[in-house]
Formats: C-alpha cells, structure tokens, sequence
C-alpha cells in the first residue's frame, strides 16, 4: 500500500475548558465524551489525571490535549499539563465564543472545546 492510501492513525482528544471557577474536561472515549469538572488548584489537577488516566488506558490510542482559556490565565491545571510535557493545542477564548455563538451550542461544556478545538484545529486528529 502506498503511503498517499494511507490514513494517519487517528488519535482521541482530551478537551480542558479553563474557567475562573475551575475547569472542566472531555475525555473522548468510543462511546463519545466523558466529562467532570475540578477546581483549578493543584490538588484540582491530580483529581483530573485521576478521572482521565483510566479512560484513555482503556482506548488504548494516543491522546491530544487542546485547551480554552476563558480565565485571565491557566491556573495550576496548565501548569500541571506542562510539567507533564503534555504540551496542549490550545484555541483563544475569541475562536470559541465564536464556534458555539455560531453552532449554538453551551460554552461552558468541555466536549463543545473538544467539537471546536476539532473544528478549529483538524490536526489534532492525527497522531503525531
């Protein structure tokens, strides 16, 4: 087979939505998007990793991290993500008021930053 036949291998997304009351995340599974919300502190972010780590081990695919931001800044949970080398994708707060004014979907769901991180950002898609 030659390599234009082939499709990259696809990867699973894992959406965090930073907001000034915390943040919450999507984890993509084969049965759509898990998600839970946490405070923004470092204890916050170990409870995320708790919640997260299982779902994707049980996919067994790579992940890609995409953050929003709607607060003045990251706060622990980007901290941690970056301690962690996972290095996210992120969409301004601009881009993603703009995806769900125009597809009327919630703004504060980490799956709809998953939609728009998808829709805004389409190589996250692929494995790396």
């Amino acid at each position: 087979m030659s390599l234009t036949n082939r499709h990259p291998p696809m990867t699973n997304v894992l959406a965090i939505l930073i907001a000034t009351s915390g943040f919450s995340a999507a984890v993509e599974t084969s049965n759509g998007f898990v998600e839970r919300s946490f405070e923004n502190t470092a204890a916050g972010a170990e409870q995320f990793w708790e919640f997260a780590e299982p779902l994707i081990r049980a996919e067994g695919k790579k992940v890609k991290v995409c953050t929003v931001t709607l607060a003045e800044d990251g706060g622990a949970i980007m901290n941690w993500l970056l301690d962690e080398d996972f290095g996210p994708a992120s969409i301004s707060r601009y881009a993603f008021r703009e995806f769900v004014s125009k597809h009327g979907q919630p703004a504060e769901s980490a799956a709809v930053a998953a939609k728009a991180c998808l829709a805004i950002l389409p190589f996250i898609r692929r494995a790396q």
